[in-house]
């Protein structure tokens, strides 16, 4: 292995890709193409719903540039978190689209697929045998909370991509994933320092956010070679230095040099950073220590009640200097009216322009100068009915509630929508959010089952 070239075109399949910046990946001659289709940023209700977080269209747009390049060149195209969260309704739904784009290209390949949904049964054995463990800040798993789930997945490590590689895969489009194994797998399968490819990996698998100006929008090239590894960026319009390399090394991660992934641990400490050309940089250094057993994070997402939300806003100078009393005045006078009805719900108001974006966390609560605020008002309830009329009774409420000084009847509440009342579906938390050991390597082959289709 002189080198492998890694074109990573997108920082998420589905964000819009740069196609002038893909053309310059693809005239590189990169050996893989490789991104990221999802993750758990945007919370859980996506892994429970089967949604996806992007438009069906931009998908299938990226898609389709994706595979076309990737097929023109004869070189592998790897996909991982299909459809954002990477279970199977998620992955289905990509595969879909996969299929559509090959008909109507004329493209053939042999696809791999890689699964990542598991049976309640799985994580109900690994529980009861003592295999499961919360990641921090997280409840300690019950039998119930694993039953709540609507889907659970594992999040795989590189090792089930190297399978479909191994099996001659054109294209592989994978569940649930660790950000870096998608885009390290191929240079580790041929034969690269893994130290050098996750770090890589971990660099570039936000495309051009590790670049200047920053953006997940446009594409980035990684070069794994021996003893080192590139940064490129192909777009004139930008440029990649140790600063904005290094700054990337500690985005998302809780430790300044060190970063868990599921067969080890990544170590920046001795890393060395430099530049290498005007628009790449040269990065030495990297070390990983694999584990003994490697980890598999597993994530649930289970329905938690209904919301019901209204938005509203004032500029009304005697309401917004007593906005605590009249938030605790509405509600209190709901709480009066519906009794043990709004004992089964949550109400949360959010003040914006006061704390809404940090809670009470704000370091500055204050409200001395505002000329307007703005309210969000949801409520959760175990069904969307009660949500729906314990919200219907906040509005009513709202519009007339009496406060010292109030120089009108009704009118201090500006509803920008009709109706008042928006019924959002079901809730979703993380019901399961923990780690769980492999016993035996083999055992990822029943984890994360693999299924080659020939289009």
């Amino acid at each position: 292995m002189e080198e492998v070239r890694v074109a990573i075109p997108i920082s998420a399949v589905g964000y819009g890709i740069n196609e002038d910046t893909l053309k310059a990946l693809m005239a590189r001659d990169p050996h893989v193409v490789a991104a990221d289709a999802g993750s758990t940023d945007s919370g859980p209700y996506y892994l429970g719903s089967g949604h996806s977080n992007k438009a069906r269209a931009s998908v299938k747009r990226d898609l389709r540039l994706m595979l076309t390049a990737a097929r023109a060149h004869r070189v592998p195209l790897v996909i991982g978190n299909a459809g954002t969260s990477g279970a199977r309704p998620h992955h289905e739904w990509m595969l879909q689209i996969v299929r559509e784009i090959a008909r109507e290209e004329g493209l053939s390949f042999r696809l791999a697929v890689v699964w990542a949904e598991q049976d309640k049964s799985f994580v109900h054995a690994r529980l009861a045998a003592g295999n499961i463990r919360p990641l921090p800040g997280v409840h300690p798993l019950t039998p119930a909370h694993i039953d709540a789930c609507v889907h659970i997945v594992a999040q795989m490590g590189v090792e089930p991509y190297l399978r479909a590689l191994d099996a001659g895969a054109d294209v592989v489009l994978a569940g649930r994933s660790c950000d870096t194994s998608i885009i390290a797998s191929y240079p580790i399968w041929r034969g690269a320092d893994p130290a050098l490819a996750l770090h890589m990996a971990k660099i570039t698998e936000c495309g051009a956010l590790c670049a200047y100006p920053s953006t997940g929008r446009d594409g980035i090239m990684g070069v794994v070679r021996e003893g080192d590894f590139l940064i490129e960026t192909p777009n004139p319009a930008r440029t990649v230095t140790p600063f904005s390399v290094a700054a990337h090394m500690i985005y998302e991660v809780e430790h300044p040099y060190l970063q868990e992934e599921p067969g080890g641990t990544q170590d920046f400490s001795a890393a060395r950073v430099e530049q290498a050309g005007e628009r790449a940089v040269r990065i030495t250094g990297s070390r990983f220590t694999p584990r003994a057993r490697p980890t598999l994070k597993l994530e649930g997402s289970a329905v938690t009640g209904y919301r019901s939300f209204l938005i509203g806003g004032t500029r009304d100078p005697f309401l917004i200097k007593q906005i605590d009393y009249y938030v605790e005045g509405v509600t209190a006078e709901v709480h009066k009216v519906l009794g043990d009805l709004t004992a089964q719900c949550r109400i949360d108001w959010k003040v914006y322009g006061r704390d809404a974006v940090m809670g009470g966390m704000e370091p500055t609560p204050t409200i001395d100068g505002a000329h307007e605020l703005g309210l969000l008002v949801q409520v959760l309830a175990p069904t969307q009915e009660i949500a729906h009329d314990v919200c219907t009774l906040i509005e009513g409420r709202m519009i007339g509630f009496p406060y010292p000084g109030a120089k009108t009847r009704t009118a201090h509440i500006a509803f920008p929508f009709s109706p008042l009342i928006h019924d959002s579906g079901p809730v979703y938390r993380f019901d399961v959010f923990h780690l769980t050991e492999v016993d035996r390597a083999e055992d990822l082959e029943r984890i994360f089952p693999l299924e080659l289709i020939t289009l």
